[in-house]
């Protein structure tokens, strides 16, 4: 999820709102605005273009298991269910 977007240091150039996939990001009084937080997927494509070094992404999504488990998943930290407390109870 974006963390935050640092109004003093944003541009407003727009780019990050052009390229984020789920139209989370829009500008507003020509600064960067988090507009639907929620949305957010955690792809890091607004943190990455920013030319300004404004945004700042959350990364607490890359800790959960992939989509797709399967055995070249096997070796990513807290993919196994089976360690989870919540699988015991």
């Amino acid at each position: 999820m974006i963390q935050r977007i640092d109004a003093e240091k944003c541009v407003g150039c727009g780019v990050c709102a052009e390229k984020c996939p789920l139209d989370t990001i829009r500008l507003r009084g020509g600064k960067a605005v988090i507009a639907y937080p929620d949305d957010c997927m955690t792809c890091f494509i607004c943190e990455r273009v920013c030319p300004a070094g404004a945004i700042f992404v959350h990364p607490f999504k890359e800790k959960l298991p992939p989509v797709f488990p399967g055995p070249a998943f096997e070796n990513v930290e807290g993919n196994d269910l089976r360690d989870r407390e919540e699988y015991h109870a």
